[in-house]
C-alpha cells in the first residue's frame, strides 16, 4: 500500500543552519509515528538532491530532507529514495514551467493538466517495483488528487495519511480554484496547449 503525505515543501525541507518550524515538526512527528507503526519497504519523496543542495542552489537556500534525516535516525536510510526528476531529467520528459505564472488560477490549472502528469508518471516509474509493498510517499499537497488517480489506474492500493501539512490558506484556495476551473472549462483542457501558460 502507498501511504501518502501531502505537504507544502517548506514542511519537507529543513533549511541548513536554521531551526525546525512548526510545520516541519508536524511532518517529522507524522513520519516518526508512521515508521514506528508500519514496516515500510520504501520511503519515497518528491524532491531531488539538485534542488536541496546542488550547484544551482544558493548558500542561503541549501536544505536537508527531513524524511532522509528521519530515516537515518531509524537506521533505514537505505530504504529512502528521491523520486523527483533532476533538471536534466525534467528537460527529457518535457517538464518546462518557465512560461507558467503559477500564481494565477488559470496558470495553476494548466500546470496541473499539462505538467503534473509528466512528473507524477516519472515518480510512478521510480516506485513501480514497490507498488505491492508498504511505501511512504511524500509529495506536494497539490499532487494528491491527481497522483491518487494515477495510482488507482495502476490498481495500486493507497491511503492519504495527511494532506496539506504546512500549506497556507491562500495556497489551498488557489489549488481548489484551479481544480474548479479545470472542471468548469473541460473544452479548454480537452487538447491542452501546454505551451500556453497564463
Amino acid at each position: 500500500m502507498i501511504h501518502l503525505i501531502g505537504v507544502n515543501h517548506r514542511a519537507q525541507r529543513r533549511m541548513r543552519g536554521k531551526g525546525v518550524t512548526d510545520c516541519q515538526r508536524e511532518f517529522q512527528a507524522l513520519v516518526e509515528s508512521s515508521i514506528k507503526s508500519i514496516h515500510f519497504d520504501l520511503l519515497a519523496e518528491e524532491d531531488h538532491p539538485d534542488f536541496l543542495s546542488g550547484p544551482d542552489v544558493s548558500s542561503e537556500k541549501v536544505a536537508d530532507s527531513i524524511l532522509l534525516e528521519t530515516a537515518k535516525a531509524h537506521g533505514i536510510e537505505d530504504r529512502h529514495r528521491f523520486v523527483d526528476p533532476s533538471r536534466v531529467e525534467r528537460k527529457r520528459i518535457g517538464y518546462d514551467v518557465s512560461r507558467c505564472i503559477s500564481k494565477s488560477v488559470q496558470g495553476v490549472a494548466h500546470l496541473i493538466v499539462c505538467h503534473y502528469p509528466k512528473r507524477e508518471e516519472f515518480w510512478l516509474r521510480k516506485i513501480q517495483s514497490s507498488l505491492r509493498n508498504d511505501v511512504l510517499f511524500v509529495c506536494g499537497g497539490g499532487h494528491i488528487e491527481s497522483f491518487t488517480t494515477l495510482l488507482a489506474r495502476e490498481n495500486a492500493n493507497y491511503r492519504v495519511l495527511k494532506d496539506r501539512i504546512g500549506a497556507l490558506p491562500c495556497e489551498i484556495k488557489l489549488h481548489e480554484e484551479a481544480r474548479k476551473y479545470i472542471r468548469d472549462n473541460p473544452a479548454e483542457f480537452k487538447n491542452p496547449n501546454c505551451t500556453r501558460m497564463r
